[in-house]
């Protein structure tokens, strides 16, 4: 029955178990599932710079990432004067260095969506941990984005990237699916029930993360 069909097909699962080995043998990793709460985020309210920082500061912690990152908000209309608030064409964050320098920006609106400011944040810190190792990650330079959702994932922010994927609408990079597969693939891997995620995440993404889970376990 259709319904039974795995979410991912053997080749995709088989890049994505590869790349779980290759980044855990180079990288630390999170053993924990990391949400979007005050045990994992310590940013107070105060001036927005400084919550992005701290935000950014919080990720390269659990990344276990020490490069120095300059972190500024990208030069963007407000939000009430694009064309449409919900664009897909809009450009959360970047990531750019001249190989000595490293430039984060970000869009000042990601701060009135914690998550969405979160997983951009996340998905520019892993450009820059898999900068200088892009041909080598498995797929090559051709899957770099792909592998730089990824990463994120491995690294433990896979709740974070699947929730803010569904709640704006658009999957970026890896369909949500692939994100499923992936997030059940870290939780069993460590041997942790998919119910550390499911308070966060919503009942669509949930019902993603129980058929991937059942897929991997069986």
């Amino acid at each position: 029955m259709f319904w039974s069909r795995p979410l991912v097909s053997v080749d995709l699962a088989d890049w994505i178990e590869d790349s779980f080995d290759w980044y855990e043998a180079r990288f630390p990793t999170s053993k924990d599932l990391i949400l979007p709460t005050a045990a994992f985020f310590t940013a107070k309210k105060g001036a927005p710079e400084d919550t992005a920082q701290q935000v950014l500061a919080d990720i390269q912690r659990h990344l276990g990432n020490d490069m120095s990152l300059t972190l500024a908000p990208h030069a963007v209309v407000p939000a009430e004067y694009r064309h449409s608030y919900q664009s897909t064409g809009d450009v959360a964050g970047t990531f750019q260095t001249d190989g000595e320098d490293a430039l984060i920006t970000y869009d000042p609106e990601l701060l009135q969506r914690p998550l969405s400011l979160i997983n951009t944040l996340a998905h520019e810190v892993m450009h820059a941990q898999l900068h200088d190792m892009v041909a080598d990650f498995p797929g090559g330079e051709t899957a770099h984005e792909l592998a730089t959702d990824l990463g994120c994932i491995i690294a433990g922010f896979g709740a974070i990237q699947l929730q803010s994927a569904d709640d704006i609408g658009w999957a970026g990079y890896l369909r949500q699916p692939t994100r499923a597969h992936a997030l059940a693939l870290f939780l069993h891997r460590r041997g942790q029930s998919i119910d550390l995620a499911k308070a966060h995440l919503s009942p669509r993404c949930q019902k993603l993360l129980r058929r991937a889970y059942k897929g991997i376990a069986s």
